[in-house]
């Protein structure tokens, strides 16, 4: 996918400091069953957030929201049937924007670019469809790589616009030699359109004379495209991988790849009765679209059409993005979240574990079991009717928030959820719904022995891949109960009281990431210590370690993966998570 805007980048420069753009965003919502939650709108503006701004009626199926922006800026937003982000069933539901106007470059969201100035702007669209109920949207779109490009520009005319050979341009706004336009029309009863991209802007130019599948079957002598109008909202394409035509053509300028993917399920608990899919930059990252083929021995499989290049993606666990691999025990193929790979003629096939990166060992997920979380917000101003929430990986993170209990009311908060699937947990604790006005969550930056550090860096945690930092818990399979931590802190609260702690053995193991071996600093006396797998299956065993502050664990007989280091003294124990390379 690529960005596409329909005014020149120029225009996006600072206004001045008086200058303001009314923006008037509307959905017609006269197809769908209007939640009693009524309709909203999240973008960028707002800091997507579900609940903060709710669109007004205006009694005749449409609904709108009015703000100002006093800066040039690409307005990125969703429509919601309600005010949250739940996909699921009922009526509530986040809309999917249409890969014919999508802002692209993995980004399913709706656009639209303001140059901050005095005026107004408006835009209105059909909930779930680019443009106004009843119209058509067709995403033009020609590869001039082989061309040289006329100073006057790229133009597509067709029966749709009268073939007004210099009214509808196309733009190359990221330089890939990929000209687009999105254009939308009322087409009526037509049930087809034929057209030509030109190389200029008038018939005295290089016009197209196509030849083939995509040229009008009705009259090929013009040598005219031909485009079935069989749905409201239409991506141009020369194949089943999304690529563009190249010009004068009806392929693609780069002859497509075919592209095996292959994921081992063994490692999952159960495979979804959906099946199993793949999503990503090569099919609009669309969770239902491409299903793969059970081969009969654990495996999924499917071959794809594609241009060469670099691509993003994830195997799924059923037809919808709960089902999505996360947190995967490798970052060597992990791109914020998302597998990458580059494929080429020497390069076709991609073969991996769920959520494992491929070459690595396929570790099977551990199995369900409950992890209770506890955060001591003895360090935060709380307001009276605040609540602690825990979100993550295991809850679809802000939009499935989990509300934390203090029936002690001694400051620590605890809820216990059961968990399955991955073995990585990845959360974070917030004062109030993540979706609330006012809320506060950890950012994962803190002071530590006088130094600024981080979840990742610090070892209770790891990278978003965004620039900011979430906790992490390897599950073991087996009931746990996490130790006491302050808020956005990796330890407990300085000066908490020693009925927090006098049931922990408080140790610290480096390095993290190990090879072969791992050492344990910090307590003192002798211990058993235990190494546990991510299934919770101990691996190694030793009575009567003496710790003595330092303490050497070889390690070196171990497979990579990860693991927890399980120190007991008596009563008391303590837990660390290593990964082991």
């Amino acid at each position: 996918m690529k960005h596409l805007f329909t005014l020149l980048a120029a225009s996006l420069v600072a206004s001045a400091a008086w200058a303001q753009t009314t923006v008037t965003l509307t959905v017609d919502m006269s197809n769908e069953t209007v939640s009693a939650d009524g309709v909203h709108v999240a973008g960028n503006f707002q800091g997507w957030q579900a609940a903060d701004s709710p669109m007004t009626d205006n009694g005749d199926g449409t609904y709108s929201h009015t703000f100002t922006v006093d800066t040039a800026m690409v307005l990125e937003y969703k429509f919601i049937n309600g005010n949250d982000w739940n996909n699921g069933a009922g009526v509530d539901y986040v809309e999917s924007v249409p890969a014919a106007c999508q802002v692209g470059a993995g980004n399913s969201n709706r656009f639209l670019e303001v140059d901050g100035m005095m005026g107004d702007v408006s835009t209105e669209a059909c909930f779930g469809n680019c443009a106004a109920c009843g119209m058509t949207t067709v995403r033009f779109r020609v590869d001039m790589a082989n061309e040289e490009v006329s100073p006057f520009g790229v133009h597509v005319a067709g029966s749709f616009n009268q073939w007004s050979f210099d009214g509808l341009e196309l733009l190359d706004e990221d330089g890939d030699m990929v000209y687009e336009v999105i254009h939308s029309w009322d087409a009526g009863t037509d049930t087809s359109i034929v057209y030509k991209f030109v190389n200029g802007n008038s018939t005295a130019d290089l016009l197209e004379i196509v030849e083939g599948d995509c040229s009008d079957p009705a009259e090929p002598q013009f040598g005219n495209r031909y485009l079935a109008l069989d749905a409201s909202d239409i991506v141009v394409s020369a194949n089943e991988s999304g690529s563009p035509y190249c010009f004068n053509s009806c392929s693609s300028c780069v002859l497509p790849l075919s592209v095996t993917f292959t994921v081992d399920m063994t490692v999952v608990s159960s495979v979804s009765e959906n099946g199993v899919h793949i999503a990503g930059s090569f099919q609009g990252w669309d969770p239902a679209g491409t299903p793969m083929t059970d081969n009969g021995d654990g495996t999924w499989s499917v071959t794809a059409e594609m241009a060469p290049g670099t691509y993003t993606f994830k195997f799924i666990n059923s037809n919808a993005w709960d089902g999505n691999e996360e947190n995967m025990n490798d970052t060597g193929c992990n791109n914020g979240g998302d597998r990458i790979a580059t494929f080429d003629a020497d390069n076709n096939t991609y073969t991996a574990c769920f959520n494992t990166c491929p070459g690595e060992s396929c570790v099977a997920d551990p199995d369900p079991a409950d992890v209770t979380f506890r955060v001591n917000m003895a360090n935060e101003d709380m307001m009276e009717g605040d609540t602690v929430f825990v979100w993550g990986s295991f809850t679809g993170w802000q939009g499935g928030a989990i509300a934390m209990t203090d029936a002690d009311a001694d400051g620590i908060w605890e809820h216990t959820a059961n968990i399955s699937g991955s073995a990585n947990v990845d959360y974070k604790y917030s004062i109030n719904h993540p979706n609330a006005e006012g809320m506060i969550e950890e950012d994962g930056v803190f002071v530590m022995d006088g130094d600024t550090t981080n979840f990742e860096a610090a070892g209770c945690g790891a990278g978003n891949g965004f620039g900011g930092y979430n906790r992490r818990h390897v599950r073991s399979g087996l009931a746990e109960i996490l130790d006491v931590v302050c808020f956005n802190e990796c330890s407990d609260c300085e000066g908490s009281s020693a009925s927090v702690n006098d049931l922990t053995v408080d140790f610290n193991v480096f390095p993290n990431p190990a090879t072969d071996r791992i050492v344990l600093t910090g307590a003192q006396g002798n211990a058993i210590v235990r190494v546990l797998d991510v299934q919770g299956r101990e691996v190694l065993n030793l009575n009567n370690a003496p710790l003595n502050g330092r303490f050497e664990l070889n390690v070196a007989g171990l497979h990579a993966g990860a693991y927890q280091i399980v120190v007991t003294q008596g009563a008391k124990q303590g837990v660390q998570r290593v990964l082991i390379q």
